[in-house]
């Protein structure tokens, strides 16, 4: 085969597996479960990925010499512990029958895709710009597809189809959509932390223009990670005054674009701004405001408190939408544990639970430590800002347990990448000695 030809071969098999990821990882995250149409396609891939961990992840670990990674064992451990926390806890607390916890835990398979994940990483056969190249494409992707739905459909005329795709009318609030931003969201630090690498304005601002697609129709809790995330990633970027003067330049500016913003919106603005005001007044009082959102989140607190008193070490197991009504019926009133992030994950798993989910962080800090800077840092830089991203949302969402899926790809992502770069300093290693040995004298 003539270079030109081999060169060509390579490309095509470039393009098919950003394809190939392209189309995958929306499954994986999830990101269309809700969309009409695709619940069956979703548990179509559900069945597919079990598939694909059963048969095809083993045949890489024979083919790559039965190595297992510390990762891998936390996986598998944390597949096994989750679902029996979750299935076994919601039959004694609540009498669900075993098979509905189970099936409530289907998608746990997800996660192991993510052991496949980083076995081809580390073993070469995906790179990290397939990976970089797929997740800008789905950032836009998204952002394309998200911003033409709120700009020519109306959610109100959706409210037949499930509860995952428009959110609930309650009392002086309007149907919204609710959609998954999260590749969004990565597009945002991605574009951010390439900005204070280079120092190029064309970056900011690519960020600037996803940061609102990525709020949603609430975002009162996202956008709080996200400058909280945002600045320590600056600080430590930057140093102290370096950082203190980033931040006061992107205050004014933000400032002017919030200002225009308000003159040509006033009213959507001025009703964010107000959610914010009642959210903070809620978690700071803990009494009712105006907003049906906080206020439900003070009731489904209330709720829970109980169970978590009794149940603390354990918790409770999680309720399957289709046994007899849900958490709901369950719990006598409206309740999705999901709401109350911390304290949700607290009431389904218990402390047991949260140090298990919990502990994908200190995979992700190791593994990140161990990561050199090299030509990959946009890539890098964006993972490590989502994973700090996530531990700070999942304060108020849980998100690093009800959307494992999701933050466990970003750390199988560092960790793929680590494991890489290790084997080939090994291998460069033995390649100098074996050099030495062979050098004449």
């Amino acid at each position: 085969m003539t270079m030109q030809g081999a060169s060509a071969s390579n490309g095509s098999r470039r393009v098919i597996r950003r394809v190939l990821l392209t189309l995958a990882l929306p499954l994986c995250f999830r990101t269309f479960q809700f969309f009409p149409g695709m619940m069956y396609v979703q548990e179509a891939w559900f069945v597919l990925s079990l598939l694909m961990v059963l048969l095809f992840y083993p045949y890489l670990k024979i083919r790559g010499g039965l190595r297992v990674s510390r990762f891998e064992i936390y996986l598998a451990i944390l597949m096994f512990g989750g679902t029996s926390l979750a299935t076994f806890r919601a039959n004694q607390v609540f009498g669900q029958p075993l098979a509905y916890g189970l099936l409530s835990q289907r998608a746990i398979v997800l996660i192991g895709v993510w052991l496949l994940f980083a076995d081809l990483l580390r073993s070469g056969m995906l790179t990290a710009r397939d990976v970089e190249a797929s997740l800008i494409c789905l950032a836009w992707g998204t952002f394309v597809l998200f911003s033409t739905m709120r700009l020519l459909l109306v959610p109100a005329d959706f409210t037949a189809y499930s509860e995952g795709f428009v959110t609930r009318a309650m009392v002086g609030t309007e149907p919204s959509f609710k959609l998954q931003e999260f590749f969004i969201l990565f597009g945002v630090f991605y574009y951010a932390t390439k900005g204070l690498r280079s120092r190029r304005g064309k970056y900011y601002f690519a960020a600037a223009i996803l940061f609102p697609a990525a709020l949603g129709s609430s975002g009162r809790g996202l956008a709080i990670s996200v400058v909280a995330t945002i600045v320590f990633v600056i600080y430590r970027s930057r140093g102290v005054w370096g950082a203190t003067f980033v931040i006061g330049k992107s205050a004014v500016v933000a400032a002017a674009f919030l200002g225009a913003a308000f003159a040509i919106f006033p009213n959507p603005l001025h009703t964010r701004i107000a959610g914010f005001s009642n959210a903070f007044a809620v978690v700071f009082t803990g009494a009712p405001t105006q907003d049906p959102s906080a206020n439900s989140r003070i009731f489904e607190t209330l709720a829970a408190l109980p169970y978590i008193q009794q149940h603390l070490f354990l918790g409770n197991g999680v309720i399957s939408n289709q046994w007899q009504g849900g958490s709901g019926a369950a719990m006598g009133s409206y309740f999705f544990a999901s709401d109350i992030g911390f304290l949700g994950i607290i009431f389904a798993y218990g402390i047991l639970g949260f140090l298990l989910y919990g502990w994908q962080y200190r995979l992700a800090w190791r593994a990140a430590n161990q990561l050199r800077d090299c030509v990959q840092y946009p890539l890098l830089d964006a993972t490590k800002a989502f994973v700090l991203f996530s531990a700070f949302f999942s304060i108020v969402t849980g998100i690093c347990v009800w959307s494992a899926e999701v933050t466990l790809f970003f750390v199988a992502l560092i960790s793929g990448l680590a494991s890489r770069e290790l084997e080939e300093d090994s291998s460069h290693v033995e390649i100098g000695d074996q050099w030495r040995r062979h050098k004449p004298a």
